[in-house]
């Protein structure tokens, strides 16, 4: 009797999928707000659901390019992002001979426009507001882009290494660069200035990151995660079975959240590391995590977006 209620105080706060999405094609990128979940497939069709019902709403294929062999293949997808005022789809894409392509799509008209080609290395792009856009180049550099005058503000230099992701911070005033080196780059993004750099735990590849109010995640792929203060104090140390594709922490900063194992698993930890709910449903590694409030989380894999409702 007690190695049964052993057996069951264990697995008590496994949690299964409260939602699961999955498409014909694979997932590379998506973006969402609390009317839209968009989905930039494989194939280069991006597809637009209710939030609520999942229902799809409407779909549309991004023009085809050429591969070195001269076929005609499906257009890469780096980046999805809605504008705050939820009118337009920013979609930055790659383009024939390895060039970046940004678009944007009118979210009421579905008018699909080209705002430029360039043959930068832009990997991730975001809304700073309604006009700007913050780009993270290949080459550790930062790009602040102004829409409305079609031209760069500022392009600046923040890291050595080879760009790996970034997070804004909830009022877009700072972001947090990762990179190859494990350290992170704390930047205003009016000015690209860099405000601070934490070397501290995560001594390899920065895999995912994320940015609440003051603290930052960090989840690298000497299999380390790290949650810091942006002045750079040492919150959170742990390590996971396997490479942390995925993290993110709750905007109560009570907790947080990481892909855990090779078996895909989620783990959710209170911010003293006392392990809460594990969360099996995903049957891929994952390519991020966000909370959508402190009881749910939206996480997906090239297989699957999953949405969880982790309270008790």
């Amino acid at each position: 009797m007690r190695l049964l209620v052993i057996f069951l105080a264990v697995y008590a706060f496994a949690i299964g999928p409260l939602k699961k999405v999955t498409y014909n094609y694979y997932i590379s990128k998506i973006a969402f707000n609390k009317e839209l979940l968009i989905a930039g497939l494989e194939n280069g069709e991006i597809v637009f659901k209710d939030f609520k019902t999942l229902k799809t709403l409407y779909k549309f294929s991004l023009p085809k390019i050429h591969d070195f062999m001269g076929d005609l293949v499906a257009m890469p997808i780096y980046s999805l992002d809605i504008s705050p005022n939820k009118k337009n789809l920013l979609i930055l894409a790659e383009g024939e001979e390895a060039s970046r392509i940004l678009f944007l799509m009118d979210l009421n008209t579905k008018k699909l426009t080209k705002i430029f080609t360039t043959k930068d290395t832009l990997m991730k792009a975001r809304f700073i507001d309604n006009n700007h856009i913050l780009f993270g180049l290949l080459s550790d550099e930062l790009i602040l882009y102004d829409l409305k005058n079609r031209k760069q503000i500022y392009r600046k230099q923040v890291g050595n290494y080879s760009f790996s992701t970034f997070a804004l911070n909830n009022t877009k005033t700072k972001v947090a660069i990762g990179d190859e080196s494990g350290a992170i780059k704390i930047v205003d993004t009016k000015n690209g200035k860099i405000l601070n750099k934490i070397i501290a735990y995560n001594k390899d590849k920065t895999l995912t990151l994320d940015y609440q109010k003051n603290l930052i995640i960090n989840g690298s792929s000497d299999k380390k995660i790290g949650i810091y203060t942006e002045n750079g104090n040492e919150k959170v140390t742990i390590k996971a079975k396997f490479l942390p594709y995925a993290a993110a922490l709750s905007p109560k900063l009570d907790t947080f959240a990481i892909q855990y194992d090779e078996q895909n698993n989620i783990k959710v930890f209170s911010i003293y590391k006392k392990p809460l709910y594990t969360l099996k449903g995903h049957t891929m590694a994952l390519n991020g995590m966000k909370y959508l409030d402190k009881n749910q989380i939206i996480s997906f894999s090239p297989a699957e977006i999953i949405i969880w409702k982790i309270k008790e």
